[in-house]
């Protein structure tokens, strides 16, 4: 079975509006599809949706399974420093708020281990988010690598600051900003009311901050929309399914906040979606004053949720040039970071032959990745999709 075939499968799989043929799979079928379900995480959530499915090869039912209790310890040590840290934080007076996965993880899935995270996210406000950062360092937590540019640069370019290792190894992300700045995507970046998200923020159980429902939902479309034209993975599937199931939406006030917003097309896409793959849901469409998602895209979806790791740079690359020409490839390449409004920002890259290396690197890389006709049909679906968002 072709790559693009098991990743229909997999997203099956992992939905719960298919029951797919399994019949069709051979022994290699599913150790490809086992190693697309590692790359994006899903084997905790494949385990616990599938544990009884007999036509589960048992060599891959226990690779799920082992998968899963991993999971659990590591969110355990995960749940454990973003308490520490949000703690370092509000001792400090930063007002830290969790983001997308913490509260999913501890509030929306069964199970924390059925929803692993690669870090943790925190929101800070802009003007205090460099001696947040320092304060952090101050605790003990440590860069995990070389910063691009300034901290000033980054604050004003980017949305997050570099990551951070906790003392007992977790990543941390302290965002300055909830998505990227407007002129730093292919395409468009929403509006955000950065302010009046942060003070509708609500206290969990826990005492940790975190956003309000609607914030939480327009967040993670636009962070898998947007900044990520989907390559986050399916697991964004889940987390709108079982964010909906745990907390009410009122919908005529959320699609009037997306097309006052500029998140509408995103959301639109993301939700017919969630429907298509996990049925059950309440999502009301009728106060969406926009048009449905083209039938293309949401075709293209099981190509881009479950794009290669290796290759979707080179084939976000490709589909800049194919959206707005030569001039945004050539500003991809040299690393010229910017946003609408504001001066350029060249990022530096530690290593040898500097930007120049880097950037003959990347063109080889490019060229060699265009020759999979696989890579170049996504390069053409994510300049579609950054098109669709342009809107």
């Amino acid at each position: 079975m072709d790559r693009a075939a098991l990743r229909r499968v997999l997203l099956e799989l992992l939905g719960t509006a298919a029951d797919p043929d399994l019949s069709a799979l051979d022994a290699a079928d599913w150790s490809e599809l086992d190693q697309i379900a590692a790359q994006h995480r899903l084997q905790p959530l494949l385990d616990a949706q599938h544990r009884l499915n007999a036509g589960i090869p048992v060599e891959i039912a226990a690779r799920w399974q082992a998968a899963h209790r991993v999971a659990a310890m590591t969110a355990m040590v995960q749940q454990a420093e973003l308490a520490e840290t949000c703690a370092i934080l509000e001792s400090r007076g930063f007002a830290p708020i969790a983001l997308k996965g913490a509260w999913l993880a501890a509030h929306a899935y069964p199970d924390p281990a059925q929803r692993p995270m690669r870090d943790l996210d925190l929101l800070v406000a802009p003007e205090v988010v460099i001696p947040a950062f320092e304060a952090l360092l101050a605790a003990g937590y440590v860069q995990a690598g070389p910063a691009e540019m300034s901290l000033a640069e980054i604050v004003r370019i980017d949305k997050h600051m570099p990551p951070l290792v906790a003392p007992r190894g977790t990543l941390i992300e302290l965002h300055q900003h909830l998505w990227e700045r407007d002129g730093r995507l292919d395409h468009a970046s929403p509006l955000a009311d950065e302010t009046v998200l942060r003070g509708r923020a609500e206290v969990g159980a826990n005492g940790l901050r975190y956003l309000a429902p609607e914030d939480l939902l327009a967040h993670l479309i636009v962070h898998a929309v947007y900044s990520h034209r989907l390559d986050c993975g399916p697991l964004i599937l889940a987390d709108i399914d079982l964010l909906l199931r745990a907390r009410p939406i009122d919908w005529p006030r959320f699609w009037a906040a997306a097309d006052e917003h500029g998140w509408r097309e995103g959301a639109r896409m993301l939700l017919e979606l969630t429907a298509q793959y996990r049925p059950g849901l309440t999502i009301d469409f009728t106060t969406d004053p926009g048009i449905p998602t083209p039938a293309a895209l949401l075709a293209a979806a099981p190509d881009l949720l479950l794009q290669e790791l290796e290759s979707r740079q080179s084939a976000g690359l490709a589909a800049a040039a194919l959206k707005d020409g030569p001039s945004k490839l050539a500003q991809r390449i040299t690393g010229k970071r910017k946003v609408t409004g504001g001066a350029p920002v060249t990022g530096q890259t530690v290593g040898t032959g500097g930007r120049l290396g880097w950037a003959s690197s990347r063109v080889f890389r490019t060229l060699r990745d265009l020759s999979h006709a696989d890579v170049r049909r996504q390069s053409r679906q994510l300049a579609a999709l950054s098109k669709w968002l342009d809107r």
